[in-house]
């Protein structure tokens, strides 16, 4: 009876055992593989899928591919460069197989325009009906202005896909077609299923080893099973480094052992997991690393308004922080037609500055594309981009970037990047160089602004100090005697003899021999005279007096444009008065005689003059003396 009850428990115990472990391993593999492996690689391939998309969509030429209107149009020449160009997007894409573009007619029917596929068996041709398009696809054909990927895989005959989609905007920023990329899938579906049947495999595997170790341990002593259960909650709850370590019979270090060799297959999936993860986390750093970069090279571009020395600092730093081969910056010329090569990073791009190296907007290479549409273009691989300009100063380029400089909405010119690598640049990199570009942009307008204020207003000086010279010109013209004054210690003398007056040629005090302290009178630059004072030799001028006698200076001269200025204006005020009492008198009356007798009496008056004549010659004779005059 004993043994018949120690045969249950042992059963009992060996089912409880056994059942534990089951669902504590179910329960694992449910949560790695439901909330953490499935997630993760189809969110991975979407996000790849998506990266993709966006790139190829830049390196289609749209304005070519907008020509396209016709099935017939399939044997032409544009038709063939286009279709190149997305055989190249898919070669240069990894898991990529279909890459195609869609339009829409009037009948909402999605068809086929250029594909890449060369399998006559595979191919659609250009006008096929796209027969059963993905729901993100048909929902959003009219409407769509930013990348989209299929929210669920689909699988067919061929294997497992997702597809995704990328507008194609001409350089008129009208919508042309869509760009759709289809992505090879089966490798994550089966993936998932490998993982997905190890697991269920090591459970299979266990559950008898289970069972008979749990009726051996039952039969033995519940603690070890305890033990077990214990060590098999942990692992359930997700502490993968838990090992199981149960002295006791042959059966239950057996049980121990399989359990940990079950820890040590989780744990491998779970690093596989956590190495995408530290891949994941290794772009975001690259990406934090850009926006450091950024911030330095938009801090310094702030600091200069100098728009040579803003130029030639913003492209080494951009090459420097950021390891391209050669950056560059071009800007437009007056008409608009050439885009001038201003600053170069490289020593081939210095080459092509020194000799004004430039490309014609709309024709020459991507950065003629870029200026003419406003648009970001790539060339992933320059050996195969039709837009791309061979360069012998630069024979390292394999992959460049241009994106446009704009400031308030008007291109200006083009950043232009290049590297040593093929496919160097990813939707990080545009980003990133976008918001650059943007800052660069305002930051030359500023140097523009900047250098634009400092003309005018030494414009203005200049201009000031002409009139200030008129002026002064004018007193001597008008009759002024007086040049200065000199005073001794007996009195203050008026000097008349310009070959008595002091000359200095210099800006700045001098002191000349006989210690004589001479100092330029100045307004707005224009010299008004000189000061002069003289003392005995050995008093010498201390630096400190000499800066006394020039601020000195700076205020006299001051005081006499104010007082100049004042007495031309009171001048002026009674010349304009004398007018209008004249004019007043002349209006008065009606009859010729007196208006002629009252205009010379006025003027005789005025300006004191001892005579004065009018005298009325009459139409014939003014057209006589207009004719002896000609």
């Amino acid at each position: 009876m004993q043994q018949s009850g120690a045969i249950r428990l042992a059963s009992k115990l060996a089912i409880i055992f056994s059942v534990l472990a089951i669902l504590a391993m179910l329960l694992v593999i449910s949560v790695l593989y439901y909330l953490g492996l499935q997630p993760y690689l189809r969110n991975a391939i979407r996000a790849q899928l998506r990266d993709a998309v966006s790139v190829g969509a830049l390196s289609v030429d749209v304005d070519a591919h907008a020509t396209l209107t016709d099935p017939a149009d399939a044997d032409s020449p544009t038709f063939i460069a286009v279709q190149e160009q997305l055989r190249q997007v898919r070669d240069a894409t990894a898991n990529a197989r279909f890459v195609y573009t869609l339009r829409q007619d009037a009948q909402g029917n999605i068809y086929f325009v250029v594909d890449a596929e060369e399998d006559p068996d595979d191919v659609s041709y250009f006008g096929d009906i796209y027969e059963d398009p993905g729901p993100l696809l048909a929902e959003n054909f009219a409407t769509l202005d930013a990348p989209l990927v299929e929210e669920a895989f689909y699988t067919d005959e061929w294997g497992t896909w997702l597809s995704g989609y990328a507008p194609l905007y001409t350089s008129d920023g009208e919508l042309d077609a869509i760009l759709a990329m289809d992505f090879e899938a089966s490798f994550v579906v089966a993936q998932q299923r490998e993982v997905l049947f190890m697991a269920l495999l090591v459970l299979v595997a266990m559950t008898p080893v289970i069972a008979t170790l749990g009726w051996i341990v039952g039969r033995q002593s519940a603690t070890p099973l305890m033990r077990l259960t214990l060590a098999a909650q942990r692992i359930a709850e997700g502490d993968l480094k838990q090992k199981v370590d149960v002295r006791g019979s042959r059966e239950v270090n057996e049980l121990s052992g399989a359990f940990n060799v079950m820890t040590e297959r989780l744990r491998e999936l779970v690093g596989r997991l956590e190495e995408r993860v530290a891949e994941r986390t290794g772009l975001l750093e690259r990406r934090a690393a850009y926006l450091r970069a950024t911030g330095e090279v938009s801090r310094g571009a702030a600091s200069i308004l100098d728009l040579e020395e803003l130029l030639e600092q913003t492209v080494t730093l951009i090459s420097e922080r950021f390891g391209f081969y050669q950056a560059g910056i071009f800007l437009l010329d007056e008409r608009r037609e050439w885009a001038v090569l201003q600053a170069a990073s490289s020593p081939g791009g210095r080459r092509m500055l020194a000799r004004g190296h430039r490309l014609r907007v709309g024709e020459q290479g991507i950065v003629g594309y870029v200026t003419q549409t406003g648009r970001p273009r790539i060339a992933l691989d320059v050996g195969e981009d039709a837009q791309y300009f061979d360069n012998p100063d630069l024979p390292e380029t394999r992959s460049e970037m241009a994106v446009p400089l704009l400031v308030r909405g008007r291109i200006i010119g083009a950043l232009d990047v290049q590297s040593r690598e093929s496919g160097a640049f990813g939707p990080e990199e545009v980003a990133i160089l976008r918001i650059l570009a943007d800052q660069i942009a305002v930051a030359i307008d500023n140097a523009r602004l900047f250098a634009e204020n400092r003309r005018t207003l030494e414009d203005l000086r200049r201009a000031y100090g002409m009139e200030v010279g008129r002026a002064w010109a004018g007193r001597e013209s008008e009759g002024e005697t007086v040049l200065g004054y000199h005073y001794t210690a007996q009195a203050i003398e008026p000097l008349v003899d310009a070959a008595a007056l002091p000359h200095i040629e210099a800006d700045a005090p001098q002191v000349a021999e006989d210690n004589i302290l001479l100092v330029p009178l100045l307004v707005s630059g224009v010299n008004l005279g000189v000061l002069r004072l003289q003392r005995e030799a050995q008093q010498r001028w201390t630096t400190r007096e000499i800066e006394f006698v020039r601020r000195l200076a700076d205020e006299i001269s001051q005081a006499m444009q104010n007082a100049n200025l004042l007495e031309r204006t009171r001048t002026t005020a009674t010349r304009e008065r004398l007018v209008a009492e004249i004019a007043e008198q002349l209006r008065a009356s009606l009859n010729p005689d007196i208006i002629l007798k009252t205009t010379v009496r006025a003027l005789g008056q005025a300006l004191a003059a001892e005579e004065v004549a009018i005298r009325v010659t009459g139409p014939e004779a003014m057209e006589t003396t207009s004719g002896e005059g000609l």
